[in-house]
């Protein structure tokens, strides 16, 4: 009988092997589960992707459908072309909180309200900013740009 403390090395060679092939194998399933885990990842980001662009295909097919409607053609000759259906009638509705003046239109009055309708879209066309360096630091040019316009002070 062989003493306690003296086994045979192919044991222990045997015992090592083995535990490393064990280590292996589950470093091994350890890595397949990993990796099916990132490509359960990937299928639901590639469902997402693909719902999204059925839905953005679907988003065209409608646009496509009401480009070629009868509705969008008839809306697109009215806005673009300046055509209307017969018997229809036109209303136009304009914003009077700005009451822009165009100064090539104005043919009726005097040749003061024109002076002063021009003056005044110059004025509206200049940026804030100069309004105000002009009515703190250069009042004079100011006075000079009102008499230009034949304009009284």
């Amino acid at each position: 009988m062989p003493a306690h403390g003296t086994e045979a090395p192919g044991k222990k060679l045997t015992i090592v092997i083995g535990l490393t092939v064990v280590g292996a194998m589950a470093f091994g399933l350890m890595l397949s589960y990993y990796r099916n885990v990132l490509f359960e990842q990937l299928l639901i980001d590639m469902e997402h992707k693909n719902q999204e662009l059925q839905a953005n295909i679907a988003q065209g097919h409608r646009q496509l459908e009401y480009y070629r409607s009868v509705q969008y053609k008839d809306r697109y000759a009215k806005e673009n072309l300046d055509r209307i259906n017969t018997g229809e009638k036109i209303l136009i509705l304009t914003d009077t909180s700005q009451q822009e003046t165009d100064i090539y239109s104005v043919e009726e009055g005097s040749a003061q309200e024109q002076q002063e309708a021009a003056y005044l879209e110059l004025l509206r066309q200049m940026p804030v900013m100069e309004h105000w360096k002009l009515y703190f630091f250069r009042r004079e040019s100011l006075r000079e740009l009102r008499r230009s316009f034949q304009l009284p002070e």
